[in-house]
């Protein structure tokens, strides 16, 4: 009876604990199978990421009666998810462990499809029928089917407008007002080397002033900068708590604070000439263990359901979160609760080349990290200089004149990879960037 006593004891004893380990397992659904698991390597914010979780898990049970879990894997923005996909691909070619890649814009596809880490994607034709090819001058889609656009996304301003009046400065309309003089220090920009959508803001100037003109902008507009947060999402949470008057943005970061704060304090402005509409993709990893799950996870994304996800508000069809972006189906923009933005309506102002973009995105994230990020402080000492001045022309050409010109840059991208050659090209930037800084700052 002693050992009875003690084993009943033992097993009341043990029982709560029992319990707690069975509340932190995921209960199968009477009907279906253990979960699946798909591996998403993201960008996307934590909202965005639980979305699509919520969403693409009822569509499958609903739809598919599976049960699939996603499993996220979060390294950082664009430039880190590709040195990921590098750093897999070279331990275990066949087997990478990823299934999907989802979000970043369109350039870390470009590249992924030429490094041979993507595979081909079809997906339902009735699908693909109800996405226009182009928005504004620019690809929705692959034509290969590597990549699909999911959401439609602008660059440009946002401000703050009580701001901009109390210092009386003019209200920012193009990029070129951000390097006015006015704007010294009342600037906010993300890093472009850590932010894919804050690079595709500089790449946007580059190419819609060309590199001769679009790089003195840039010079100027860095000047003013204030500081380089990391990620692309700072500058939206600076400009509205007033820390900044203004900053270069991708609309969907700016959009979350303008309806967190109000329409009548914050404004996005996309300029019209100077600027794209560009899709965010997704795309299969070459190698993936679940494509028939990529594919449906893919065509859920496209699906009307999924798209909804993109622009409904909270609290409508279970969504916790609104994401504040816009669909690719053309079909979402009629009817109540659509959009109120049409951006196939939107005027192909700027023809953006994609493949250039995509051919000198590390050489161009390392030029300008080290003539306008990290030699900011004397950057800005010049600056400062030749605003007290007056702003003498020949001096301020002088601050701004391009390190290289852009085929020399196009030469550079190409030997990119050899290591030797770019650390003694770095070292002759800074070297010239501290020259020149200190120089015009006396």
């Amino acid at each position: 009876m002693r050992y009875l006593a003690a084993a009943l004891f033992i097993l009341v004893a043990s029982l709560p604990f029992v319990l707690m380990l069975r509340s932190g397992r995921p209960e199968t659904a009477p009907g279906l199978h253990a979960a699946e698991t798909l591996a998403i390597i993201s960008p996307h914010r934590r909202e965005v990421r639980l979305e699509y979780s919520r969403g693409f898990g009822d569509w499958m049970r609903e739809r598919h009666g599976r049960n699939v879990e996603i499993k996220w894997l979060d390294v950082g923005g664009t430039s880190k998810i590709l040195k990921e996909l590098e750093s897999r691909f070279a331990s275990s070619p066949d087997d990478p462990g990823i299934d999907l890649m989802f979000g970043g814009g369109v350039a870390p596809y470009l590249t992924a499809l030429q490094q041979h880490w993507l595979a081909p994607l079809p997906i339902s034709p009735d699908l693909l029928a109800g996405i226009p090819p182009l928005c504004a001058g620019t690809p929705v889609y692959d034509p290969g089917r590597y990549w699909y656009g999911v959401a439609l996304s602008g660059f440009g301003i946002l401000y703050n407008r009580r701001l901009v009046e109390r210092l009386n400065l003019p209200v920012p309309e193009d990029w070129s007002d951000l390097a006015r003089p006015a704007y010294f220090s009342w600037v906010g920009s993300g890093d472009p080397r850590s932010s894919g959508s804050v690079h595709m803001c500089y790449e946007i100037i580059l190419q819609a002033y060309g590199f001769e003109q679009g790089w003195p902008l840039l010079a100027r507009l860095c000047a003013n900068v204030r500081g380089f947060g990391e990620a692309g999402g700072t500058v939206p949470r600076e400009v509205a708590s007033g820390d900044i008057a203004a900053g270069m943005v991708i609309d969907q970061y700016a959009q979350t604070v303008i309806e967190a704060v109000g329409r009548d304090a914050l404004v996005l402005v996309l300029p019209r000439r100077h600027t794209v509409i560009a899709p965010d993709a997704i795309g299969m990893i070459k190698g993936s263990r679940q494509p028939e799950l990529c594919r449906l996870f893919t065509e859920y994304a496209l699906s009307l359901e999924g798209q909804r996800l993109l622009y409904q508000p909270a609290g409508q069809g279970g969504q916790k979160h609104a994401l504040y972006r816009l669909p690719v189906v053309k079909a979402c923009y009629t009817g109540t609760g659509a959009p109120g933005t049409d951006p196939y309506d939107y005027p192909a102002g700027l023809m953006y080349d994609n493949d250039k973009g995509m051919r000198r995105w590390n050489v161009l994230n390392d030029l300008m990290g080290v003539w306008l990020i990290d030699a900011h402080a004397d950057l800005q000492a010049a600056w400062r200089n030749l605003i007290a001045q007056g702003c003498p022309p020949d001096r301020v050409a002088e601050l701004c004149r391009p390190p290289l010109e852009e085929k020399e840059l196009e030469a550079l991208a190409a030997t990119w990879k050899d290591a030797r050659r770019k650390q003694e090209v770095m070292q002759s930037w800074a070297h010239a960037a501290r020259e020149r800084y200190q120089r015009l700052s006396q």
